[in-house]
């Protein structure tokens, strides 16, 4: 049995093992050691191969970026930060129609930008922006779709757990990563608000117009609405039962005042904003040293990492982080940060065996032989990797699919900054896909009985479209992707 024939089957018996439901990470490990055996003939060998890599593989001072930026998330995600950053953006928006969709949208946008993972994202946004959404009258599935299809923002805003396994893996800047996924967020987030206020002209009703609900008091359906008023366990407790201790801080709000105010009336008017800017300022600062650094060479993408954590720090216990959070927060960042790690090692050893193995060697021969365009075998590319985020993670995706194409990227001579930026994009199509897309799936579980997987699916399909014609655009203007890091 040729190495190649090895290899091969060793990729049937990764997917196999995975769709059963083995860890990515162990699956990697004992697919790639076992193939190894079968090419050098020796346990020896592969086993030592496997410990150079565990040694070397992560040793790097740039896998800093790892733990930091994760720790930066994690102390937003403990706050109420997220609370913050949709009263402010709703108070921006609160006159359009379909606003407060428009607003979790954007809230959803920066707010990626201080965590970087769209389930993350997903979940917050499902006990803040919901309530509110049904709140004010609107559609079911609009709600949740908006809630979904924003949160895939998570992973192409920087800075991105994505964009960093992507770097990490073929050695392309993370820096770079980081800038070239700005314009492309921006775009997305601008065409998911022209989707949403074409279904307010369209259907007013999803929007919360023609209804008996409070949203009648402002224009649009989306009256402007306190700091007070996202205040997790009490919009939760008049949606239904879910507490906001389970995603978001336990501490409530601090009242914009004693009383309800009145939004449309001047005095109204002024502690919303005042409450909304104070909330929003430290949160969109952080996001701004944070990419300003990078963008203007102050610092790198792992001194970035530090200052984020720090800044996050500081900001956190004034936006009601208490104790108990702030070890919650490091437990997670261990947690996430060593199963990170892992996969990282089992995904450089599993490269490691099929570059030995001479598959893909043959493979980049192969589609380099072929008589079609570039932008075929892209399309191709993606196809695949949608179809495998139905069924997968999207670190589990990008560890299968980067050593195989990167490789192929390379010798047809693509610009690996703009195919990261296509991955991603088509990896975060797959997170929204039926029948097993991720994000409606943790969702669901952050919400139970308020809300149907099926509903979510349904509420996510305009949202799917609208980054199908996204993905096309990125396709056919690389230089969207391009440009900001060619002025590094």
């Amino acid at each position: 049995m040729s190495n190649v024939t090895i290899a091969v089957l060793s990729i049937a018996a990764l997917f196999v093992f995975v769709l059963s439901g083995v860890h990515i990470g162990f699956a990697l490990i004992v697919t790639s050691l076992v193939a190894m055996v079968l090419i050098t003939g020796s346990l020896d060998i592969a086993s030592d191969l496997l410990v150079a890599t565990a040694y070397s593989g992560v040793r790097d001072y740039v896998f800093a970026v790892v733990p930091l930026f994760i720790l930066m998330g994690a102390f937003m995600t403990n706050c109420r930060a997220a609370e913050a950053l949709f009263a402010a953006v709703n108070f921006i928006f609160r006159r359009l129609r379909g606003g407060l969709a428009i607003a979790t949208v954007y809230a959803n946008a920066i707010f990626a930008a201080v965590t970087g993972v769209s389930v993350a994202s997903a979940a917050v946004f499902s006990t803040i922006a919901y309530p509110q959404m049904q709140r004010y009258g609107y559609s079911k599935r609009l709600a949740l779709g908006s809630v979904a299809g924003s949160s895939v923002l998570g992973m192409l805003i920087p800075p991105s757990l994505l964009m960093i396994l992507y770097g990490v893996l073929t050695q392309v800047s993370i820096g770079a990563m980081f800038i070239a996924g700005i314009i492309p967020g921006i775009l997305l987030a601008l065409m998911y608000s022209i989707g949403i206020m074409v279904i307010g002209y369209w259907r007013p009703e999803m929007v919360g117009l023609g209804s008996k609900s409070p949203a009648m008091a402002g224009v649009g359906g989306a009256a402007a609405i306190s700091l007070d008023d996202t205040v997790p366990g009490r919009v939760l407790a008049e949606a239904d039962e879910v507490e906001s201790d389970d995603v978001v801080g336990t501490r409530a709000m601090a009242p914009v005042s004693g009383e309800e105010s009145d939004v449309d009336g001047p005095e109204g008017e002024e502690l919303t904003f005042r409450a909304a800017v104070l909330g929003s300022i430290p949160i969109a600062g952080l996001v701004i040293l944070v990419i300003g650094g990078i963008w203007g060479g102050i610092f790198s993408p792992t001194e970035a990492s530090a200052v984020g954590a720090l800044g996050a720090l500081a900001i956190a216990p004034f936006m009601g982080m208490d104790w108990s959070r702030f070890f919650d927060s490091f437990k997670q960042t261990a947690i996430s940060t060593g199963a990170i790690l892992f996969l990282l090692i089992a995904a450089q050893n599993y490269s490691r065996m099929l570059a030995s193995s001479g598959l893909i060697a043959r493979v980049g021969r192969f589609i380099t032989g072929l008589d079609v365009s570039d932008v075929a075998i892209i399309a191709l590319f993606v196809l695949i990797l949608v179809v495998m985020g139905a069924v997968l993670d999207s670190s589990s995706i990008i560890l299968l699919a980067v050593p195989l194409m990167y490789p192929s990227i390379l010798l047809l001579g693509v610009d690996p900054i703009w195919f990261g930026i296509v991955l991603i994009v088509a990896v975060e199509i797959g997170l929204l896909t039926p029948p097993f897309g991720m994000v409606p799936f943790a969702m669901s579980a952050v919400l139970g009985k308020r809300a149907d997987v099926d509903d979510i699916f349904i509420g996510s399909l305009p949202f799917l479209l609208i980054m199908a014609v996204f993905l096309v655009i990125i396709v056919a203007f690389p230089g969207l992707s391009t440009w900001l890091p060619g002025l590094l």
